[in-house]
């Protein structure tokens, strides 16, 4: 893998091997979602990684102000990394343990489940009846929403991390030997690929406005045309004193992508980017990696770090306007529903946090680590560590 393990995480006791820690730090956070058709609105037939294509976070339903209940849990055999996937009336999560499950999304209970044969790291997507997901083999698979059966596979010969995005038929994919493929949604035939060599895509293409952006592990964001798969511009921040690499999805809004990435001195930077100008409007500093995609609904960019905290910066300035301080160190993506941004910790607590000034509403404490979230109808949906899926209310 093209990456190392934070020091904050060396050493940490949480019966995972360091191999583990390895994958899952080199890829970092998956959440996923309802999106629609291309569009940053929600739909119930559709849900990807990061709520829609553009990969904001950004959920259009109502999410819980106040925490009153577990309303059911589910126990997978391993890490529930990536967040799950919602339409109509299940939901969709992978596991470290191999496994994609379906879940009746009222009571818990398993409609399905399927092995396929090596580690999930990556979140599901759902489109037009079928789930996509890549494993750590390389290997694609759709299936059937309702049974779970296979209805097609691709294997690509590296490993996926990043989560697909499903836009007009079409659903992409990036793998750890730098190629980026895009698949007709129904047949699984190739339509185009685009490979840097030597290189690894461990996160997420974000697509918007008939663009694909992706952050390569040579320090480079690449537009390409979503049709064609030719690459149209890119955005490359390095130079002979300091070499960059990407950290987490990309995430496009109001014309802007923003790109995470670390420097050679493990300090992390998000660079503002003008779609239009191919410039960089602003960068924003810290004084560690951050393996925590933004998520922004409004004006204010949300993330978490491995200093601890959860940030909300400007998007208009690229400053600091609030922090919101954990126990341990965060590398999910943060999701959001209305005002409240909600987001899981290594510290055992799913956190729901005023969009607008960073204070506390309320918060969830489980038996491990916690994931990425999604939310639908006043729910909150989160794997765990351990393995443990709640929904919570």
């Amino acid at each position: 893998m093209h990456s190392h393990i934070p020091k904050q995480l060396q050493g940490r006791a949480m019966s995972r091997s360091a191999l583990m820690w390895a994958v899952i730090l080199a890829v970092l956070f998956l959440p996923a979602c309802r999106q629609g058709n291309g569009t940053t609105e929600s739909t119930s037939s559709a849900a990807m990684h990061r709520a829609n294509p553009q990969r904001t976070g950004v959920y259009l339903t109502a999410g819980p102000t106040a925490f009153e209940t577990v309303k059911w849990q589910f126990e997978a055999q391993d890490w529930v990394f990536g967040a799950p996937a919602i339409v109509g009336d299940r939901v969709f999560f992978t596991s470290y343990d191999g496994n994609i499950y379906a879940a009746d999304l009222q009571t818990g209970v398993e409609q399905w489940r399927v092995a396929t044969g090596d580690t999930i790291i990556a979140s599901p997507a759902v489109s037009e009846g079928l789930v996509y997901v890549g494993n750590m083999s390389g290997v694609i698979l759709a299936l059937d929403v309702a049974t779970g059966e296979e209805r097609w596979r691709a294997e690509t010969g590296g490993g996926f991390s990043g989560s697909p995005a499903v836009v007009d038929g079409v659903v992409y994919f990036g793998n750890e030997n730098g190629l980026l493929v895009a698949l007709d949604a129904t047949t699984g035939q190739e339509q185009w690929r685009f490979q840097i060599p030597d290189t690894v895509i461990a996160f997420s293409p974000a697509v918007a406005e008939g663009m694909v952006y992706v952050p390569v592990s040579d320090g480079i964001l690449y537009a390409l045309d979503a049709t064609t798969g030719e690459e149209s511009w890119n955005f490359d921040p390095n130079s002979p004193s300091n070499i960059y690499s990407p950290t987490a999805d990309a995430v496009f809004h109001n014309g802007l992508i923003y790109f995470m990435t670390s420097d050679v001195n493990q300090l992390g930077m998000l660079f503002a980017i003008d779609a239009a100008t191919h410039e960089a409007l602003w960068q924003y500093e810290s004084e560690t990696e951050n393996f925590s995609a933004p998520a922004i609904s409004d004006d204010i960019l949300v993330w978490g770090t491995l200093k601890g905290t959860l940030v909300g910066v400007s998007e208009e300035t690229g400053e600091l306007l609030w922090t919101f301080p954990t126990e341990d160190i965060n590398f999910s993506a943060p999701a959001i529903a209305g005002d409240t941004v909600y987001f899981g910790s290594l510290d055992k607590n799913l956190y729901a946090i005023d969009y607008r000034s960073g204070r506390q509403r309320w918060q969830f404490r489980a038996a491990s680590g916690v994931s990425s979230p999604a939310i639908d109808d006043n729910v909150v949906y989160v794997g765990t560590v351990d393995g443990t899926f709640y929904a919570l209310q």
